[in-house]
């Protein structure tokens, strides 16, 4: 029963995210007006003959992400407890 909370409770909350990201506009980021300089592409591409550079962007990604989740817990949190 509880477990059947929580998963309602989950998919809720997922639901109501994909609401509010449906409703911000779309951007195309080929129109960004960010290019890279020759001499930085050129760096990059000697440096990820060495390291791995995608594999260091997705383990970068996955950590900001449980930061900013942990994040929002503890806020979460801290105004539930002030909220009694």
């Amino acid at each position: 029963m509880i477990s059947g909370i929580i998963s309602f409770i989950g998919g809720s909350a997922l639901s109501v995210l994909g609401l509010l990201l449906a409703l911000l506009p779309t951007i195309d980021v080929s129109s960004l007006p960010v290019a890279v300089p020759d001499w930085i592409a050129g760096a990059l591409g000697m440096i990820n003959y060495f390291v791995p550079i995608s594999m260091m962007i997705t383990i970068i990604t996955v950590w900001a992400a449980a930061v900013l989740a942990i994040n929002v817990v503890m806020l979460v949190t801290k105004l539930l407890k002030s909220v009694r």
